[in-house]
């Protein structure tokens, strides 16, 4: 397939690009300058200054990979995401026009069903967001959702829960997220400082695994769906961590420290809850989850980087 992927710059999009083009032939888009930073023949990577720069790229593209987006810092910003909202039209528009792109394939987040989740999760879930990330993606989702279907374009939304991995490059700004920033403050203070009691569930899942799942799609799904793509498991974030901490000890050859935050003002609710994933197990799109090699792999990235 020839594939289109937006958010070069970022995380989840450049650890696609490094999977899918063992299989594809992959245009990698950015607005940032990243054209040095793949050495691969499959991945040809473009730097675009408007909407309609990924409009010409769009002629002869298969599908479209929608990573792009504002992080949940940037969402509060409303310029930002007003234009975001009318670029995504736009290109969702040249898409359904352009009779060779036959999937458009978007990035959501479980967030866009609720930013507290309780109980059974499933894709039928009514959508109740309170943030202005959620919010975005569900407003996204209802551009696809809600749009005309009188066209050959299959829409697919993969709402994602809490992915963690390794980045394809040094370049991606990842270091917030709570895994990446755990691995980063161990290899560089030997310590992990967590801004919260760590009593909150979350539902990790590692970005090879959503690589995979996304090319199964790619490769089998005709149909417009959404999917949930989780691990199925929600884990206490302090249990998570002292599994990494476990492996953070062996592959760095000492003791790391965890501090918690007791006091945090932390309003998520401690309580279990599971993202049903049996969609995309049905369909055999995910194999056994790898969190070790993952871990592995994130922790080696640090190494490299940090120390």
């Amino acid at each position: 397939m020839k594939i289109l992927i937006t958010g070069g710059s970022g995380l989840l999009a450049g650890r696609l690009a490094s999977y899918l083009a063992a299989f594809h032939t992959l245009t990698l888009v950015s607005r940032k300058n990243i054209n040095n930073i793949f050495n691969d023949p499959s991945i040809e990577v473009k730097t675009y200054s408007s909407v309609q720069d990924i409009e010409k790229l769009l002629l002869n593209q298969d599908i479209i990979l929608y990573a792009s987006g504002p992080n949940a810092v940037d969402c509060a910003k409303s310029d930002l995401v007003k234009t975001y909202i009318n670029d995504t039209k736009y290109i969702i528009k040249c898409a359904k026009e352009i009779s060779s792109v036959k999937k458009f394939i978007f990035f959501s987040s479980i967030r866009a069903v609720s930013d507290n989740c309780q109980g059974l999760i499933t894709e039928k879930s009514h959508c109740s967001p309170t943030t202005h990330y959620g919010k975005l993606k569900v407003s996204i989702e209802n551009l696809l959702i809600n749009d005309n279907f009188n066209d050959n374009l299959t829409r697919i939304i993969l709402r994602i829960t809490n992915g963690y991995g390794y980045p394809a490059h040094d370049s991606v700004n990842c270091w917030d997220l709570v895994i990446m920033n755990i691995c980063k403050q161990a290899v560089i203070n030997g310590e992990i400082r967590l801004n919260s009691d760590g009593s909150d569930f979350k539902d990790f899942i590692p970005i090879k695994s959503i690589a995979e799942i996304t090319n199964n799609i790619i490769n089998n799904e005709d149909n417009s769906e959404i999917f949930n793509v989780s691990s199925g498991i929600s884990t206490k974030v302090i249990d998570f961590i002292k599994k990494i901490k476990d492996i953070l000890e062996i592959k760095l050859s000492k003791k790391i420290k965890i501090s918690l935050n007791i006091n945090s003002n932390n309003t998520v609710s401690a309580s279990n809850f599971t993202v049903d994933n049996s969609k995309i197990t049905d369909r055999q799109y995910m194999s056994m989850l790898n969190h070790d090699k993952e871990i592995n792999n994130l922790i080696d990235f640090c190494v490299n980087r940090f120390k």
